[in-house]
C-alpha cells in the first residue's frame, strides 16, 4: 500500500511516499517489491503516484512529456497532466481488457502533482491529485486543502494539517513525514523503505535525503 504524504508551508512544498510496490504474480499471489513513485517534472515540479503498478510508467512518461515540451510553471504542468495521465491509462486498459485483481488496492490509481507557480500572487505553490477506483475511467480530480495523505489516513493528515497550519518550517514536516513512514512500515501496513523525500522551493524541486 503506498503511503504519501504532502503539504504547503509558506517556504515551499514538502513531499513523503515509501518505495514499496504490490503486484499479482502469474500464480495470482500478491507480491511486494522496492521501486521509485517519486518523479521531477521539469525543474519546479513532481508526480507521485500509488495504486496499480502501471502507475510508475505513466508518471515517467509524464516526465518524459513535460521535458519534451519544456514545462515549467505548475499552471502548464497541471493543465497537460490530467488528460494526458488520462490518454495513457484508457490506452494501458484497453491494451489490457483481462485485468482482475483480487487486491482492493491494485484497484485503484492515483497521481498527485505540485510545483511552483512563477506568476505574481499570494499561493505560489500548488498540489493537484487525480485518482480513480476499480480500474474505472475517468480519472477525477480530488479535492483537498494545503495538505493530503494518502491514503487518507486520518491520523497522518490531521497532523500534517497542523503543522502546515502553524506554518513550520519544510525541514519539520520532512522529519514528520519520515517518522510517519516508518511508523507505518513498523506496523505491518504495506509501507517499506527506502523512503523517498522531496521539496519545492522558489529554487526548484530537490530530493532529500532521508536522516540515519
Amino acid at each position: 500500500m503506498t503511503q504519501i504524504l504532502s503539504g504547503i508551508t509558506p517556504e515551499g512544498i514538502m513531499v513523503a511516499t515509501d518505495s514499496m510496490a504490490t503486484a499479482v504474480d502469474t500464480n495470482e499471489e500478491v507480491v511486494h517489491f522496492p521501486v521509485d513513485k517519486l518523479f521531477s517534472l521539469g525543474s519546479h515540479a513532481f508526480v507521485v503516484s500509488g495504486g496499480m503498478g502501471i502507475s510508475v510508467e505513466l508518471s515517467r512518461s509524464l516526465q518524459r512529456y513535460v521535458g519534451r515540451r519544456g514545462l515549467v510553471d505548475i499552471e502548464s504542468i497541471t493543465s497537460v497532466a490530467g488528460p494526458y495521465l488520462n490518454l495513457q491509462y484508457r490506452e494501458y486498459l484497453l491494451d489490457n481488457p483481462g485485468l482482475t485483481r483480487k487486491n482492493e488496492e491494485l484497484q485503484r490509481i492515483f497521481f498527485l502533482v505540485g510545483g511552483y507557480s512563477f506568476k505574481k500572487g499570494s499561493q505560489p505553490y500548488q498540489l493537484v491529485l487525480w485518482g480513480s477506483e476499480a480500474s474505472s475511467l475517468p480519472l477525477q480530480q480530488i479535492r483537498f486543502g494545503m495538505c493530503v495523505a494518502i491514503p487518507r489516513t486520518l491520523s497522518g493528515e490531521m497532523r500534517l494539517l497542523k503543522l502546515c497550519e502553524e506554518k513550520r518550517p519544510l525541514a519539520e514536516l520532512l522529519d514528520f513525514a519520515q517518522q510517519f513512514l516508518a511508523q507505518m512500515a513498523d506496523a505491518g501496513h504495506g509501507v517499506g523503505p527506502p523512503f523517498r523525500l522531496g521539496t519545492v522551493t522558489p529554487e526548484g524541486f530537490t530530493l532529500v535525503e532521508p536522516k540515519v
